[in-house]
């Protein structure tokens, strides 16, 4: 559920970003689907027993879907892959959530801002905040101790935030920039829009999906009565039963959005740009103000020709 979105965080990092990262962001996508599609069709062909599979003792249900139609060595060998693969996308994670932790704090608008941002002199990169993340994940990862209710709430936001994360700008673009978006060299063309349409769409449907217990009928407890609402909740609520991700997700989203209505909109102003960044064309375009001024002047003396000494000087000047 992370490893599609590498893409996204290498685009700084590419030459010719604005064709390499969409067109990778674009058949990272399709590759993962393709394949995804096609892994899920053989589990369905090869299971043996789903329910054995689902109330196995190992805990693991892809664990136990290997044992009942491979041999155990091969068993071995595909878990140990898996666990590595699972390794490598933690560490991809860590470096996004570093790059972001950084990106907040670089704008100041993050808590202590000025340690998070800072960038290591011989590393060249901000050390700080790839720390900050890798210490907040060691301590939630502790919570697989205290049970799967605590670890589940942890793991039940993956799939709800990159959603929503994700289809932000999309849904902007597409509901309320619309025509006037100036597309890059490489784009979806006339598709652009009823794609963007269409993953908005799927995700204000899935979203309350997965929002949703996972259980029904007797086993889910609920309340008819408001006058009963802590009183069931005491007595009946079934806490392994419920679906955390409203809670664990939401709630520091309240808290952010309180933030930012109290006081965050106060004072942040948008992303600081702190750097000069030279864009293709734009050394020339410099260059050929000058020298427009430069003619201006002549115009303005009664003279209609300027020399090439004042031509190197506005390029000097320019440089």
């Amino acid at each position: 559920m992370s490893g599609y979105d590498s893409p996204f965080h290498l685009a700084e990092e590419c030459s010719n970003a604005n064709v390499a990262s969409p067109r990778a962001i674009v058949l990272t996508s399709a590759t993962g689907g393709i394949f995804g599609w096609f892994l899920q069709m053989v589990v369905a062909y090869t299971v043996v027993d789903i329910d054995e599979v689902l109330e196995s003792e190992l805990g693991q249900p892809f664990a136990a879907y290997l044992i009942q139609c491979m041999p155990q060595k091969i068993v071995l060998a595909i878990l140990s892959l898996t666990i590595i693969a699972g390794f490598f996308m933690g560490q991809g994670c860590m470096i996004a959530a570093s790059r972001v932790t950084f990106a907040y704090a670089r704008d100041g608008c993050f808590p202590l801002s000025k340690y998070w941002s800072h960038v290591n002199p011989k590393t060249k990169t901000p050390v700080n905040a790839v720390w900050f993340n890798a210490v907040i994940g060691i301590l939630l990862v502790l919570l697989i101790f205290a049970g799967s209710v605590a670890i589940g709430a942890l793991f039940s936001v993956g799939a709800i935030a990159a959603f929503v994360a994700f289809t932000i700008p999309i849904f902007i673009r597409v509901f309320l920039v619309g025509n006037r978006f100036r597309a890059g060299p490489w784009n979806l063309g006339k598709f652009s829009m009823a794609c963007g349409g269409i993953a908005s769409a799927f995700v204000i449907l899935m979203v309350p999906i997965l929002c949703l217990p996972s259980v029904t009928g007797e086993e889910l407890e609920y309340v008819n009565h408001l006058h009963f609402l802590f009183y069931t909740i005491l007595t009946h609520c079934r806490l392994d039963l419920m679906n955390w991700t409203c809670l664990v997700y939401g709630g520091p989203i309240l808290l952010v959005l309180l933030w930012w209505f109290i006081s965050a909109r106060k004072w942040f102003k948008g992303p600081k740009v702190n750097l000069d960044h030279l864009m293709l064309g734009r050394e020339e375009a410099i260059i050929e103000g000058h020298i427009a001024e430069e003619k201006g002047k002549a115009d303005a003396d009664g003279s209609s020709t300027y020399s090439p000494s004042k031509t190197k000087a506005a390029e000097e000047k320019a440089s």
